[in-house]
């Protein structure tokens, strides 16, 4: 095995579609600096998130964040978007990262 390739940050991945991917990416940046806290698809309760990396005794941080994400998004079916996903998926390894 190769030790110098990088492997990709796991995501969830927007359309490839060319016409779609530009209001992809708008979209995400809306979630992620447009919207106030109140008007985004999905609600972080940091203490819980805190408390959950606690337990998860700070293994794969990207594994955690999809794991909290796919979660979060089984239980609420209607937010659902690819954007809001990895809207979510980036907000929660930022704040866990301390970027």
């Amino acid at each position: 095995m190769d030790k110098n390739k990088s492997t990709p940050v796991p995501s969830f991945f927007l359309t490839y579609e060319s016409e779609n991917l530009d209001y992809s990416v708008f979209q995400l940046n809306l979630y992620l600096n447009g919207y106030s806290e109140v008007d985004k698809p999905y609600k972080i309760d940091y203490n819980t998130l805190l408390m959950s990396y606690h337990l998860w005794k700070g293994k794969n941080l990207d594994e955690f964040c999809q794991n909290q994400t796919l979660g979060y998004f089984l239980l609420n079916p209607a937010n659902d978007s690819a954007e809001a996903r990895e809207a979510f998926c980036i907000e929660i390894r930022e704040f866990l990262s301390g970027v």
